[in-house]
């Protein structure tokens, strides 16, 4: 491969590098214009609250019904005990029947508790499922707006995996040292690290050329060595690879 189809080969794979992030650039802001409704946001922050909080109150109460369970267990087993006859002695009856009055009010004290863990429960059921169907409706909304948002995003997807796709086969065929060059150079030159001559009029029959992106004109032996030199030639203004297209 000459100098002149290494350097045809480099602008054509900056071509497609620069439709590339053209894409990408468009595509993110198009998901950030997506993911940038406030109201959205607002409502998806609060219907995750009440969840959360759900979530807490629903642990809160099973841990309030494991506690009465509990209580229950234990107050059944003392009134066993009480009323089977099997405990006779005076101070020891004394103390069980103390015990079981303890326990019926640790009973009733529970049983307000779970059920004030169920009705908050309730409560926060009715709050989630408004908070649910409010924030479906107004997604349903936002998507109805921005169906061609949403497509362009899509597409653009299509395009950048496609181009990708491309890049991925193109820089098969370009060395390693070479592609690597080029990927250097690229991230310090914004992105081009290729610059094709331009040819222009000066007002008169002359043409001159010129570096594409520097827009510095190049000398006639510059152009030469551009030509028919079996090296890369560089821009001596910018430093960016020269590409003569004749």
């Amino acid at each position: 491969m000459s100098t002149t189809q290494i350097a045809a080969t480099l602008f054509q794979l900056q071509q497609l590098d620069l439709e590339l992030e053209r894409v990408t650039a468009e595509q993110q802001a198009i998901v950030h214009s997506l993911s940038g409704d406030s109201t959205l946001q607002k409502l998806r922050a609060e219907h995750n609250t009440v969840q959360q909080q759900l979530r807490s109150g629903q642990q809160a109460q099973k841990e309030a019904e494991w506690a009465l369970e509990d209580v229950n267990r234990r107050l059944a087993m003392q009134e066993q005990r009480l009323y089977s006859g099997a405990v006779t002695n005076p101070k020891e009856l004394s103390a069980l029947q103390q015990e079981v009055q303890r326990l019926r009010a640790q009973q009733n004290r529970q049983e307000e508790i779970t059920l004030e863990m169920m009705e908050s429960t309730e409560s926060l059921q009715e709050m989630t499922q408004h908070k649910a169907k409010v924030l479906q409706q107004a997604e349903e909304d936002w998507s109805k707006g921005n169906a061609a948002l949403v497509t362009r995003r899509d597409q653009l997807e299509t395009r950048r995996q496609e181009l990708q796709t491309k890049r991925t086969q193109f820089t098969v065929s370009i060395d390693a040292k070479l592609l690597k060059r080029y990927d250097t150079m690229r991230r310090s030159k914004q992105g081009r690290a290729v610059s094709k001559i331009e040819t222009r009029s000066a007002g008169s029959a002359d043409e001159q050329n010129s570096c594409q992106w520097c827009r510095v004109i190049l000398t006639t032996s510059e152009l030469q060595r551009v030509r028919i030199s079996a090296e890369l030639q560089t821009c001596s203004n910018c430093g960016r690879i020269l590409y003569y297209d004749r």
